[in-house]
């Protein structure tokens, strides 16, 4: 018989499916540009949300850098001061005065008799404190919480000493009234006529008496009613407070003070109880000065100055001394 038939051929395999286009490749990104993209967004979202930046200031001079950086230290402050004021109507306050507001001695004085403005202050009023007390506060200046130990942070000019002024004066309840005021001593004010009779004064061998027939007050009424600034005068009137008033003298490192009891004299006490009766309605500018008694020691120039406005001597408002063994008293 005849040999089968070879078988058939197996069917050919299916065709491929057909290749789909690969996607294109994206842009290869660093780890260090992708933070910066993200980070770019995030602060793109920020500043449009936040306000404009103000623009940049100049820089500060010298000066207002020294400034700047005595205003940021902290000064302590004592319970008893009273506010420095920002214009001539604050109440309840003190306020620095120009000391050429004042007319003192000129240069030739014993030859022609004329006065002229004062030059500018031999220091600077840094620091006010006024309170009630049973008795007087001696050598208030000196204690541990005085302003007067924290001056120098509070001026960037540099001090060569403190000068302190403290005035008793009477309350109706019997005790006192102390109103201090504290000068810083400008370096830049060590030389000249003036500051050699400042040095005198404060020196420790000098007398009592000596000073007694020195030191100067020029009192004035800015503003207030007529009979009183009648009384007080308008800075025409100086007056040598050791002839009619009892003062007192003390010193620690650094610090000077004369204490006036303004009650020690009857004419004054008359005074002094009537600027009290219209203390609110005052500004009373006092200028403080170390008489020139001869031609060698001219011009008379103004030591320190200060305007007391408008301030009420009611009880609630004018703090009670209530120092502690060891610190205030």
């Amino acid at each position: 018989p005849p040999p089968p038939p070879p078988p058939p051929p197996p069917p050919p395999p299916p065709p491929p499916p057909p290749r789909q286009p690969p996607p294109p490749a994206a842009e290869p990104v660093s780890g260090l540009s992708a933070t910066s993209t993200a980070a770019s967004s995030l602060a793109a979202s920020v500043a449009s949300a936040a306000p404009p930046t103000a623009a940049p200031q100049p820089p500060l001079a010298e000066g207002e850098v020294a400034a700047a950086a005595v205003a940021s230290e902290s000064s302590p402050a004592s319970p008893y001061e009273l506010r420095c004021g920002e214009g001539a109507g604050s109440s309840q306050c003190y306020l620095p005065l120009d000391a050429a507001s004042f007319s003192v001695r000129g240069r030739e004085y014993f030859a022609d008799g004329k006065k002229a403005p004062s030059a500018r202050g031999a220091s600077e009023l840094l620091a006010v404190e006024l309170f009630r007390a049973k008795s007087p506060v001696e050598a208030v200046g000196s204690r541990r919480s005085a302003p007067s130990h924290t001056l120098q942070q509070r001026t960037a000019s540099p001090l060569a000493s403190v000068f302190v002024v403290s005035l008793v004066i009477p309350a109706g309840s019997g005790g006192v009234l102390q109103l201090v005021l504290y000068f810083g001593v400008l370096a830049a004010a060590a030389s000249g006529p003036a500051h050699q009779l400042l040095r005198a004064f404060t020196a420790p061998d000098t007398s009592d008496a000596w000073r007694n027939g020195r030191f100067k007050i020029i009192p004035g009424v800015e503003a207030g009613p007529w009979i009183v600034r009648k009384a007080v005068g308008n800075k025409s009137t100086p007056a040598i407070l050791g002839k009619q008033l009892k003062q007192t003298f003390s010193s620690s490192p650094g610090v000077f003070e004369v204490a006036v009891d303004c009650n020690s004299s009857p004419a004054a006490g008359r005074i002094v109880s009537m600027v009290k009766s219209q203390a609110r309605h005052l500004a009373v500018d006092l200028a403080f000065l170390i008489e020139p008694q001869s031609a060698s020691e001219l011009a008379e120039r103004v030591l320190g100055c200060v305007r007391i406005s408008h301030v009420s001597l009611a009880n609630g408002l004018i703090p009670a001394y209530c120092g502690t063994e060891g610190e205030d008293e």
